[in-house]
């Protein structure tokens, strides 16, 4: 009888921690994905555009806020995307798209005015700062891309695609850079990052 009892006592006393520990576990779960990360672009970039024609422009600053927005949000859990002004402070732990570039160049055959191919590429500047307050300037690239077609002529159906893939591309590569950089998971050890 006292034997059955000990052990009924130890049981009960063993589920009890069970249950605690769970629920202590459930509670820092949810504590820490109620923390994440915060975006900023430069405000300039809403209004952005790349003149291709006497009367036509392609708005790279949208393609980019969109690219930037759908990216991140595979790699990390957001909190806000938010414009940051020229003269605000950029906070520790707050990644900052800045700028955008698209170069595009077009090739002729020599001595002619045969139209070869037209070439895209992409750059994209990120700012992170870190807990200390050093700023640090990430650049993304993409890939040439080329097309045989002359660019933004009536026979053109590719290029906005062609340079919204590229502006993609840049995005792509210079967050890559930010969270395989050793400073990365310090700065952002308190974030909750779901790397998907």
């Amino acid at each position: 009888m006292k034997f059955g009892f000990i052990t009924l006592f130890s049981f009960a006393i063993f589920l009890s921690n069970c249950l605690a520990s769970s629920q202590q576990s459930e509670y820092s779960i949810k504590e820490n994905s109620e923390k994440s990360l915060q975006l900023q672009y430069a405000e300039e970039l809403e209004t952005k555009v790349l003149k291709v024609g006497p009367a036509q422009e392609i708005t790279i600053g949208q393609l980019a806020l969109k690219s930037f927005s759908d990216t991140s949000s595979r790699l990390f859990s957001i909190n806000s995307l938010s414009p940051l002004k020229t003269n605000d402070p950029i906070e520790p732990g707050v990644i900052v798209l800045r700028k955008v570039q698209v170069d595009r160049a077009l090739e002729f055959e020599e001595g002619t005015t045969k139209f070869r191919q037209a070439t895209f590429v992409s750059i994209v500047e990120f700012l992170v700062v870190n807990p200390e307050g050093k700023q640090k300037r990430i650049l993304g690239h993409s890939e040439q891309i080329t097309t045989r077609t002359i660019p933004f002529s009536a026979e053109d159906t590719e290029s906005n695609e062609k340079i919204a893939t590229s502006i993609q591309s840049a995005i792509e590569e210079g967050l890559s850079q930010i969270v395989s950089s050793k400073d990365f998971h310090s700065t952002y050890r308190n974030q909750n990052l779901s790397q998907r």
